[in-house]
């Protein structure tokens, strides 16, 4: 039985290879350079007259990364963002940590 291209999902991040590397280093700098990304992102902050809450890039950051990603590397890069975040590195919007 012959299976289909369909079956195994790959993500835009599965394109880019580097033959140097085993498969959970390249893992691995995937899920930090997702981190990267929303910390980066996270830091972009618009002020809203009308609530203390400022609209913040953090969520576009968090969707690019399970869109980059897939669901469950995607999973892993937000909950290490918030864990690095929870042991107190400034990656929250405004330079805050938890």
């Amino acid at each position: 039985m012959a299976t289909s291209a369909l079956t195994k999902q790959t993500t835009l991040a599965d394109t880019v290879t580097l033959p140097a590397l085993s498969p959970v280093a390249l893992d691995s700098i995937r899920i930090l350079a997702v981190v990267l990304l929303i910390s980066a992102s996270a830091q972009v902050s618009i002020p809203l007259p009308f609530t203390p809450v400022p609209l913040t890039g953090q969520t576009l950051g968090v969707i690019a990364g399970g869109l980059l990603l897939g669901a469950k590397r995607g999973l892993v890069a937000t909950a290490l963002y918030l864990l690095i975040g929870a042991i107190g590195l400034p990656v929250f919007a405004g330079g805050d940590s938890g």
